[in-house]
């Protein structure tokens, strides 16, 4: 269930706040240092660094309240520059080899911007409706692209456009050789829409319509046309083809589509042949985040995440499958590893002295301890390497900010020098408030990770009204400060709103959750909304435990898999939750297993066929009778990771049995 970005209109913050404010019974407080919604607005999320081959900039997109724009930084000086012009969804840039020349697709445009120019223009010639995921030949003359499913290459001299394939398959993710010569890429059979009634509704009946998907496949072309070559296909899944450096062999994964059963693959096609590298095997399902491939410049080895030893870490393992190395290992998580220029180095992102936080570390990569490279508090992610190999660029955000843009020399690390401000001018330190991470124990004793938000002028002596916080998906965790996807981003900001309005906040990582190891990850296994809820439900027990908060003014709120786990908790628990808040949550896991279906839920649940009784049971939508609590339901009609479908049923049932709810589409 992997989140993308839910639009946060005024509209729908607005209906949140009321939601809380009236059920909850706000008891605001006045502070000196105000938090305003519309100051919130005004924050900008920034994502897709690329570092220029020339060393002397680095582009970004920054998400400006859904208007998404490229921008870049210049090293020598810090000067920001805006590039594109706001015309709608933005992909990821990419530079020229030069460094000279940066190329991006914004709503199915080619768009180009100079170092002789201020600001980007269509490229000349180049077609429309092409995809965001796109590749630039080595060389720079030419870019390939997938449109309407077939791969076209598009010369970038004489602005001609050539179509590598067709056949009626949908082709993506196209790469270039390092040579140029040949493109890889990932095909699948087009999926066959699924239409049926499952259920009458209130009044009428509605068309679920679904796709059924098939499984993907490894091929490759030459620039210059002919027939695809297909290296991979099975009836697993295969994907991420990434060319060595010497553009002799292509390395791929192969996954069983239950998530029990992941295999790396080495294809020489210089020699012919092929090579099972690595491969892991798990009863329940297999690691999902940080996932990927890539070689060291010298093509002798290929990096890696696996948790095979119960946590995720990194691995490297030789192109014949005789060498593999830990290059990490010990109680904690790793993820986004990046080769350095010279491949000595491999640089990471780790929770290694704190769970709830993130720093990079450098290893050698021939083994040897990892030196840590970052220290600020919060999270910081997603190492660049400079051209030179000298520094290192990287995300980072806390608790007094959003996710901004830095660069450390690795002389010394200690400097670290910021080059963008996301936060707007108006909100000062003194309005926002950091949370205290804690543990308190469950149901059956496990000890959950959580963080506690006090109101802003907190007085121990009152009694203030509290909400709890459930985030989505399982794989994913709180962090210490703002979450750096923006998804989440927007939920930390509205809830330091809160404290502002005298609530007191817990954000719970339930069981599921990342970053404290496979076991607890796999804590509700074939237990969805199980001892997870009861995870939640026992964060509420703690509220009512402490002096300071009104044990009967007790909110629950979450999005997507906290959506259901708001639902599970407030039907276990009639009583327990003043009120209750479901955005886009899911109500019937075997309407899911359908659409969007895959990984996900296979691994945690299985076939619905298979265990009709555990999908019966832990689905909201056949408990709805024993819903008390006031409700509001949010979703998005245009949301695919959780259908809209999802609350359509659940609201007809609200209906039908008399229950008080609210409804924001």
């Amino acid at each position: 269930m992997r989140e993308r970005v839910k639009g946060w209109s005024k509209k729908v913050i607005f209906f949140v706040i009321l939601g809380l404010s009236f059920l909850l019974l706000n008891c605001s407080t006045k502070q000196e240092a105000q938090l305003t919604i519309p100051q919130l607005l005004q924050i900008k999320y920034l994502s897709q660094p690329v570092w220029s081959p020339d060393g002397g900039k680095i582009a970004f997109i920054w998400d400006d309240g859904g208007v998404k724009d490229i921008w870049m930084v210049s090293l020598s000086d810090g000067k920001l520059s805006k590039v594109s012009h706001s015309r709608g969804e933005i992909g990821r840039p990419l530079w020229s080899p030069d460094g000279r020349e940066l190329i991006y697709v914004q709503e199915g445009g080619l768009y180009s911007w100079k170092d002789s120019q201020q600001e980007s223009a269509p490229v000349e010639g180049a077609p429309e409706g092409i995809s965001s995921d796109f590749d630039i030949s080595p060389d720079g003359s030419a870019l390939v692209f997938s449109k309407n499913g077939d791969l076209w290459l598009f010369s970038l001299p004489d602005k001609r456009s050539f179509q590598l394939t067709a056949g009626g398959r949908m082709e993506f993710s196209p790469r270039f050789s390092p040579d140029g010569n040949r493109v890889a890429f990932v095909s699948s059979s087009p999926p066959q829409p699924v239409s049926e009634v499952p259920a009458e509704l209130t009044g009428t009946k509605l068309a679920f319509l679904y796709f059924r998907r098939s499984s993907a496949d490894v091929g490759i072309i030459s620039t210059s046309g002919g027939n695809p070559i297909w290296i991979a296909q099975s009836e697993e899944n295969e994907f991420y083809p990434v060319w060595s450096p010497d553009s002799r062999m292509l390395a791929l994964e192969r996954r069983t589509e239950d998530c029990k059963h992941r295999e790396i693959w080495v294809k020489d096609l210089a020699m012919g042949g092929e090579r099972l590298v690595f491969q892991e095997s798990t009863d329940k399902w297999i690691y999902e985040m940080g996932r990927g491939l890539s070689w060291s410049p010298d093509n002798s080895a290929i990096a890696f995440l696996s948790d095979r030893d119960g946590w995720a870490h990194l691995y490297t393992v030789t192109p014949d499958g005789e060498k593999l190395s830990q290059l990490t290992s010990g109680e904690y998580e790793v993820s986004y590893p990046a080769w350095s220029p010279d491949g000595s180095q491999i640089a990471f992102t780790s929770n290694r002295e704190s769970l709830m936080e993130r720093n990079i570390w450098v290893v050698p990569s021939g083994g040897g301890e990892a030196q840590q490279v970052t220290s600020i508090r919060g999270t910081n992610m997603h190492p660049l390497w400079s051209s030179d190999g000298e520094s290192i660029a990287f995300l980072h955000s806390g608790p007094y900010a959003i996710l901004d843009l830095w660069v450390t020399p690795l002389s010394s690390p200690e400097q670290p020098r910021q080059l963008t401000s996301a936060m707007p001018p108006s909100i000062s330190k003194e309005a926002l408030t950091p949370p205290e991470f804690l543990y308190y124990e469950s149901e059956d004793g496990l000890k959950v990770p959580a963080f506690l938000f006090k109101p802003k002028g907190f007085d121990e002596k009152k009694r203030y009204p509290a909400v709890i916080w459930i985030h989505g998906d399982g794989v994913l965790q709180n962090r210490y400060g703002w979450h750096p996807s923006k998804h989440y981003g927007v939920y930390y900001a509205f809830h330091q709103y809160l404290l502002h309005k005298g609530y007191v906040v817990l954000a719970v990582d339930y069981r599921g959750s990342i970053g404290y190891g496979r076991e607890f990850m796999h804590g509700h296994y074939m237990d969805l909304g199980g001892k997870d809820c009861d995870d939640v439900i026992k964060g509420a027990e703690y509220l009512r435990s402490l002096d300071f908060v009104d044990p009967h003014r007790i909110g629950v709120w979450g999005l997507s898999y906290g959506g259901f786990l708001t639902l599970q908790a407030i039907i276990k628990k009639p009583d327990m939750f003043r009120a209750a808040i479901d955005v886009a949550g899911v109500t019937d896991w075997t309407d899911w297993a359908k659409d969007p279906d895959g990984w996900w839920i296979r691994g945690r649940m299985g076939l619905p066929e298979e265990h009709q009784e555990l999908y019966h049971s832990t689905a909201p939508i056949n408990f709805v009778e024993k819903i008390n609590t006031p409700l509001l339901v949010l979703h998005g009609t245009a949301d695919f990771n959780v259908p809209f479908y999802e609350s359509v049923r659940m609201v007809n049932a609200l209906v039908e049995y008399k229950k008080n709810f609210e409804l924001m589409v």
